[in-house]
């Protein structure tokens, strides 16, 4: 058993990921009024957990690293559990165990770390200090079945909502793991190759990391401010 998994981002026209870099609204509205369309549909979805990669949350949340070249593996790796207190709980894949934390918390959320199996005991133990659950997805921390599998089985969750960045969004694509797309899309462009895109797999050439799969459009929504939201269902092919 697995949760249902629904990717939910918002992009520029040209499907780039980085909003500092869209071009601005031509009323002269802002930005930002205009992105809070994203979080008004995430509140909507009614979702209690999110996943996100270490990388955003470090863009986000945390700036801190922990050295994590210092240590020797922990003995053993067991899923626990710490603080669930929150409606909200933020999980994030962070397979080397980089991010240090300064709390038990992201914002209003509670936190579960996705790690590898080779992360030290010392970063273990900071996490239980303040509360932050753990589990392990396998030696590398992208064995991203069993990562699913324990947030269903160990924690309860059956919804989740996938968020990014573009590189964690393109493992769960490759893995067949994301179940529907939310998609809003922003009235502004990039332009430049080569900037992050919401889904990126980082693949050899060739791959098709979408294979077998095809998406339905479930429906289409125009938002206020020029913003289209798109909500897609992802079909296995035989």
């Amino acid at each position: 058993m697995k949760p249902k998994i629904i990717c939910h981002m918002i992009s520029s026209v040209d499907g780039r990921l980085i909003a500092d870099r869209w071009s601005k609204p031509f009323d002269g509205t802002e930005q930002d009024k205009i992105i809070e369309s994203y979080y008004h549909i995430e509140k909507e979805l009614d979702i209690s957990g999110w996943i996100v990669g270490r990388n955003t949350i470090q863009e986000d949340f945390e700036d801190g690293i922990f050295d994590y070249e210092k240590y020797q593996p922990a003995a053993e790796f067991k899923t626990y559990i710490g603080n669930r207190d929150s409606r909200q709980t933020g999980i994030v894949f962070d397979a080397k165990g980089k991010t240090l934390y300064q709390s038990g918390k992201l914002g209003d959320s509670n936190i579960i770390a996705v790690l590898g199996e080779g992360v030290s005991e010392e970063y273990l133990s900071l996490l239980r200090e303040k509360g932050i659950s753990y589990l392990f997805a396998g030696k590398n921390g992208y064995d991203l079945d069993k990562a699913v599998e324990t947030l269903h089985s160990e924690f309860g969750f059956n919804h989740l909502l996938l968020e990014g960045g573009g590189v964690i969004n393109g493992m769960f694509l490759k893995a067949g793991l994301i179940d529907e797309l939310s998609l809003l899309i922003y009235p502004g462009i990039d332009g430049l190759s080569g900037v992050s895109s919401i889904i990126e797999y980082k693949g050899e050439p060739g791959e098709l990391p979408a294979q077998n799969q095809a998406l339905e459009l479930l429906s289409v929504k125009e938002l206020s401010d020029g913003v289209v939201w798109l909500l897609y269902k992802f079909h296995t092919l035989k």
